[in-house]
């Protein structure tokens, strides 16, 4: 949601794509992404392999995955949350569901904000660049399904499970994050 103003899927796709083809400007890149943010780098990497040099993926969902019942619940009662306009609820409900520490909670209602959804289907095959997919040894069981059936199903991808982490990886145990990440990019 944008000023109010909630897009259609496929224009909030192609809204991000000209974001980050705009930011990228030409220039190669590694992209990082957390959650859906690393939906929407596969997806980027996936229409323009040409410009993705590496994808780091921070407990992402795979584009193909069929929800559990609890994830499919969680889905649902957000999305129920978020077209009622009841904003905050559903930030409570994504700070308890991931177990995010209090802190970030801004960081949570500031996500939903930004109504991001919309990236429905990724040829995995077309990613080019090597991925590292990264997944919190404590996150939902689907996530840690996900990260693995990721890193079987790219072509260049390894797996790194961060040990003590839930959803967030990078802000719950930064330091062995950063290190995974670090060897990889290097």
């Amino acid at each position: 949601m944008w000023d109010g103003f909630e897009l259609p899927g496929e224009l909030r796709r192609h809204h991000l794509e000209d974001d980050l083809a705009d930011t990228v400007a030409g220039d190669r890149v590694a992209l990082v992404g957390a959650s859906y943010g690393g939906l929407v780098c596969l997806d980027f990497a996936a229409r323009h392999p040409e410009l993705v040099t590496a994808i780091v993926l921070l407990d992402a969902p795979h584009p193909d995955h069929e929800e559990s019942d609890d994830l499919l619940a969680y889905a649902e009662e957000e999305e129920r949350l978020l077209e009622e306009g009841r904003l905050e609820e559903a930030t409570d409900l994504n700070v308890s569901y991931w177990k995010i520490p209090g802190r970030l909670r801004p960081m949570v209602r500031r996500s939903l904000e930004f109504d991001i959804r919309g990236v429905d289907e990724v040829d995995l095959s077309a990613v080019r660049a090597p991925v590292l997919v990264v997944v919190g040894e404590h996150d939902n069981p689907d996530f840690r399904e996900m990260g693995e059936r990721l890193a079987r199903e790219l072509p260049n991808a390894e797996l790194v499970v961060i040990p003590g982490a839930g959803h967030l990886p990078s802000v719950e145990r930064p330091d062995a994050t950063l290190e995974a990440v670090a060897r990889f990019l290097a």
